[in-house]
């Protein structure tokens, strides 16, 4: 009676931090999204997830949370209906930005990256796992479209609420999953509270 061989272990999954670290001592004068997507390979939701919220938490640029909320509805409906790989649109994909500039991102950006990739672990995660995947989906659609809305400084919370979701679907963390969607639910009301004020003062005004 032979012995059965051992199959093989996966190879760990790749964070964002190895890919992003790989592309800025890469060849070429441009870094394009799909690069990014490319060397996620199908790891690339939750790290893009993730990738795309962490502006709207650390910086305030106007106009920031539409060039962001875009690539986080397309991931979030990807979610949804249960997709197992991310597929972006032609001219997001080969949205570029010169070596330099990608340099500066990183340098930028890492830190903050691998403070939260350290958060998390696989833990206390429900059974299920497609349905799951879909109710994140959900949850980071509506919070995307929370980030379309023009209000100055509320980016922050739903942006927060995603990057709590990222990092449950990335390493399967039930605490993680239970604290994103409970930041799904203050994201709403808070910008549900800052519209109704904004709507009661212009009230009084007019």
């Amino acid at each position: 009676m032979t012995a059965l061989s051992a199959e093989p272990a996966p190879p760990p999954p790749r964070r964002l931090s190895d890919v992003l670290r790989e592309l800025e001592t890469g060849l070429g004068p441009r870094i394009a999204l799909g690069d990014l997507v490319a060397g996620l390979r199908d790891r690339s939701f939750a790290p893009l997830l993730v990738l795309f919220a962490v502006p709207n938490v650390f910086l305030y640029l106007p106009g920031s949370s539409v060039l962001t909320g875009l690539p986080l509805m397309i991931l979030a409906l990807q979610l949804v209906a249960g997709r197992g790989s991310v597929w972006l649109p032609r001219a997001l994909s080969e949205r570029s930005v010169d070596r330099a500039s990608f340099a500066r991102i990183v340098r930028y950006s890492l830190p903050w990256i691998e403070r939260i990739e350290r958060l998390a672990r696989p833990r206390l995660w429900p059974g299920n796992a497609p349905a799951i995947d879909r109710l994140i989906g959900l949850a980071c659609l509506v919070l995307a479209l929370l980030l379309f809305l023009p209000i100055p400084f509320a980016n922050g919370v739903p942006a927060c609420a995603i990057i709590a979701l990222g990092l449950a679907l990335s390493e399967r963390d039930g605490v993680w999953l239970i604290l994103g969607l409970i930041a799904t639910l203050f994201a709403m009301l808070f910008v549900a509270a800052i519209m109704g004020g904004g709507a009661f003062a212009l009230s009084r005004i007019f």
